[in-house]
């Protein structure tokens, strides 16, 4: 414990013997941070504050009788908020905030990738959660630009979430659109065989007068268009689902699975062989009604399984159309940018506080050197002459 008491003596009578080299130095180094904070560039921050909602998104369902066939699997996914945020660091997006604004002068360089680091490095993007975790649902977004010159940080950022609004609905577009494209192009094809289908019925009715048709034959018949409209409604599923994610899906292997299993029993009523337990074993085949009958439930069948079609395809043909029609990107603005009228940076105070504290650590390491070395001096010469050799070596080197 004496020694302790010595030791701080000690180091206490240095500080005083030195406190005139201690403060020039503090001095001088408050005197230059005091200096920096206000010749340091300020620099202002726009900042915009926007929700990722699901859009213009609509659940495609016909109702009435065939509202279990009519549900089908085509209306595209709005970007969501986490595809939002990958979109937000998009090259494209930059290149275009680089060219409108003429950045190579600003940051002065022309060198691509430097220019998007130096344009990246400027923007600061937070994500607010669900409970601040970061595996929960994103509730909201906020994309800050710092600049040296207000309006220009707003007329930047402005820019920038315009550009990126713009991106965002192009690709709920595009989404959407795969759905629209497919349903029209079935529904124009449908609407060629139903109008097939109407003139070869109409054609045998003139022909041969119009038949009645039994109640079992209406039955089957009925049978074989809901069926037949099955088969349309997941050949529908499948090519979508072929073209968004790809034939290796295993998704496309259940649906090519159940439309395999319809086909199974479309093709028993129409060519007979029903198993017993058979829900529609109680139907006759097509082959085994009188000749004449049967070209006229051919034509009567086809037009109806056309009808069903129609009726499964054009709710959702219209709905689509809609959709498309209104799509949007999705944002909805919180809080909108605003030009800045006060400075972020710098923070003058903390600049001074910190040179101070920094002059103090410095001159107490100066301090502290130059008693060592005076020490060594006086009390192992011989030590010291090696130190100087060393330092001098440095020099030369």
């Amino acid at each position: 414990m004496p020694s302790q008491k010595i030791d701080l003596l000690d180091f206490a009578t240095i500080l005083a013997k030195r406190k005139k080299t201690i403060l020039s130095i503090v001095l001088i180094l408050t005197i230059v941070g005091f200096v920096l904070a206000f010749i340091w560039p300020k620099a202002y921050k726009s900042e915009v504050s926007f929700i990722v909602t699901d859009g213009n998104a609509v659940n495609f369902s016909s109702g009435g009788i065939l509202s279990g066939l009519a549900n089908l699997s085509v209306n595209g996914t709005n970007i969501t908020a986490d595809q939002a945020l990958v979109l937000i660091r998009s090259k494209e997006i930059q290149d275009k905030v680089i060219e409108n604004f003429n950045l190579k002068e600003v940051f002065g360089t022309d060198i691509r990738e430097a220019l998007r680091k130096k344009l990246d490095n400027r923007i600061l993007v937070d994500e607010k959660r669900e409970g601040g975790l970061g595996f929960n649902q994103i509730i909201s977004i906020s994309i800050s630009y710092t600049d040296e010159e207000p309006q220009r940080a707003y007329d930047i950022l402005q820019f920038y979430y315009d550009l990126l609004e713009e991106k965002i609905e192009d690709l709920n577009r595009k989404n959407v659109e795969d759905g629209y494209l497919l349903l029209q192009n079935r529904l124009n094809q449908n609407e060629k065989e139903l109008l097939i289908a109407e003139d070869s019925l109409v054609s045998f009715q003139t022909r041969y007068g119009i038949l009645e048709v039994e109640e079992q034959a209406k039955a089957q018949v009925q049978a074989i268009a809901d069926l037949r409209a099955q088969i349309v409604k997941l050949e529908v599923e499948i090519g979508y689902a072929e073209e968004i994610l790809g034939e290796n899906s295993s998704k496309i292997s259940d649906l090519k699975f159940q439309k395999a299993e319809v086909e199974k029993k479309y093709n028993q009523l129409i060519n007979g062989n029903s198993s017993l337990d058979d829900p529609y074993d109680s139907f006759l085949s097509v082959k085994e009604l009188p000749e004449l009958f049967i070209e006229y439930l051919r034509r009567y069948r086809e037009v109806v399984v056309q009808e069903e079609i129609y009726k499964v395809l054009y709710p959702q043909y219209e709905q689509q159309k809609l959709n498309y029609e209104e799509v949007n990107s999705g944002l909805r603005v919180i809080d909108p940018a605003l030009v800045p009228t006060y400075k972020v940076s710098p923070k003058r105070a903390y600049i001074i506080i910190a040179a101070f504290l920094f002059g103090l650590f410095l001159s107490l390491i100066i301090v502290l050197v130059q008693e060592w070395k005076r020490s060594l001096q006086t009390d192992n010469p011989e030590e010291y002459s090696r130190v100087r050799r060393f330092i001098d070596s440095l020099k030369s080197w």
